[in-house]
């Protein structure tokens, strides 16, 4: 079963973080991954089809995303 960002926020305070600590650990992961994505890609020399597949199903799934605003 996939993991959900939701469910780690709600999971923070059992790693004595608070819940909003646990966004912002989050969010500047989340905008480390887009903006460093292509670059990373590029370095590897992953191809634009498997890239956007990387993209889409391993690193920024949208699954991850339910519930989490």
């Amino acid at each position: 079963m996939p993991s959900r960002l939701a469910l780690c926020v709600d999971a923070a305070p059992v790693f004595l973080l608070e819940m909003a600590q646990a966004r912002t650990i989050i969010d500047a992961q989340i905008a480390i991954i887009r903006a460093r994505f292509d670059a990373t890609c590029d370095d590897a020399g992953i191809s634009a089809v498997d890239r956007e597949l990387l993209r889409d199903r391993q690193f920024l799934n949208l699954y991850a995303f339910e519930g989490y605003v």
